[in-house]
């Protein structure tokens, strides 16, 4: 009986531990995260994006939430989908966008420039982005949970967790 109860014990320190190790890598996720917002963090490969608009609907919508990962603009294929950034407004400030890639050109200095679609239109954004805009490639998406990461972003939703 004095064995069993010891293997229980054992199995227990080890569940906690392995427990430890994963909320820890997930809180270091969440903090990179937040330190290097337009990096997909290599030591994961991959990052996750709430979708705040429906450009790309129906394949994905409004508060999906979508997975991307490092990869080499070089290997693009049309119609793959990527998010950048780009300056929509022209207010000078860069917003992420996950659109269709269309082509890629040459850019007057000789550097190759990539042209993206949205899912509304086949013809080409009026952008052109660099490599250094390219923030990842789309690999799937979550549907809905958008909604409750907006909810633990707000003040309310942050109090509700910390209880």
């Amino acid at each position: 009986m004095e064995d069993r109860k010891k293997k229980r014990k054992i199995f227990t320190v080890i569940i906690n531990v392995i427990s430890y190790i994963l909320l820890l890598i997930l809180a270091v996720y969440v903090v990179m995260h937040f330190i290097f917002p337009r990096h997909v963090i290599k030591i994961f490969r991959f990052q996750h994006i709430t979708v705040l608009t429906d450009s790309m609907e129906p394949v994905i919508n409004v508060d999906d939430v979508i997975i991307i990962k490092n990869f080499n603009p070089d290997r693009l294929k049309k119609d793959d989908i990527i998010t950048f950034y780009v300056d929509l407004n022209n207010d000078g400030k860069k917003e992420m966008v996950t659109h269709y890639f269309y082509e890629s050109v040459l850019g007057d200095d000789g550097k190759t420039l990539y042209r993206t679609r949205s899912n509304v239109s086949p013809t080409p954004d009026e952008w052109e982005i660099g490599a250094e805009d390219i923030v990842g490639k789309y690999v799937g998406r979550i549907p809905g949970v958008g909604k409750i990461i907006w909810f633990f972003r707000h003040p309310i939703g942050i109090l509700a967790l910390a209880i």
